[in-house]
């Protein structure tokens, strides 16, 4: 098992990307804090977890106040003096363009999606110094990237993500903490049955757009467990010399010049 005996951090833990995750993490060995705003869903992580014989607890915490973010870092140094891996999963997204996106959607976007990785990787700093060889991962999107115009806050507030990763990287290296990005895209799809709530229309169950689907060279959406893959690796020693990387998961997507073909 790759992190037996690993403590582990994973915000936005209760459904999508974070449950698998935090499902995968249990059982490869590591401890599992699961922190989310949805009390009942991310205690249903929790109690999977540990019916599957694996070790979770929760805090349960909304990232867009800061007031919160620094109680639940509170919680978990209480609960750890070491951590070894802290996932900045949580995200929301709100579909709307740039003349029609509000102020107050706006600021929840970037408290949520740019300022809680910075502010959880800043509260939790002494136990992830305390860990030698922390991993700390931000998970963001191909729109961080080049930019969607559905949805602007999202693409504004991800994008952020990428020079935080680089900044943090060379801040931190010093003390063998590593600081990696997964830019994915198209996530719809759980081999597990795992909800994915990012958006309205993934609620809804909607499958990946036909238009998607075109300019995606695999053709398929993707699953929150192939992301999960990548977060253990990045997770894990198999990446101990990468550190600064943005790992993009789209299925070839932001590979190719679209409207080309």
């Amino acid at each position: 098992m790759k992190l037996t005996g690993k403590s582990t951090v994973i915000t936005g833990a209760a459904t999508g990307i974070g449950r698998a995750t935090a499902f995968l993490f249990a059982r490869e060995g590591a401890t599992v804090m699961c922190v989310d705003i949805d009390l009942a869903l991310v205690q249903e992580t929790v109690d999977m977890i540990r019916q599957a014989g694996g070790s979770a607890e929760f805090i349960q915490t909304d990232l867009a106040d800061p007031a919160q973010i620094e109680r639940m870092a509170r919680q978990c140094l209480d609960w750890r003096d070491r951590i070894d891996v802290l996932f900045n999963n949580a995200g929301i997204l709100v579909r709307a363009g740039f003349e029609s996106t509000r102020l107050d959607d706006w600021n929840r976007h970037i408290a949520v999606n740019l300022t809680a990785p910075y502010l959880c990787s800043q509260l939790l700093l002494p136990a992830l110094k305390a860990s030698g060889s922390a991993s700390i991962i931000h998970n963001g999107s191909i729109d961080a990237v080049l930019g969607n115009p559905t949805i602007v806050a999202y693409s504004a507030s991800k994008g952020g993500l990428i020079p935080l990763t680089h900044v943090m990287a060379h801040a931190l290296g010093p003390y063998g903490i590593r600081v990696n990005c997964i830019n994915s895209g198209a996530i719809r799809l759980s081999d597990q049955g795992i909800p994915i709530r990012l958006a309205p229309e993934m609620r809804r169950g909607e499958g990946m757009p036909d238009i998607q689907r075109r300019v995606t060279p695999l053709g398929r959406p993707g699953k929150v467990e192939e992301v999960a893959a990548a977060a253990l690796f990045l997770a894990s020693d198999d990446s101990s010399y990468m550190t600064g990387s943005v790992l993009t998961l789209d299925g070839g997507r932001t590979g190719l010049t679209q409207g080309t073909f």
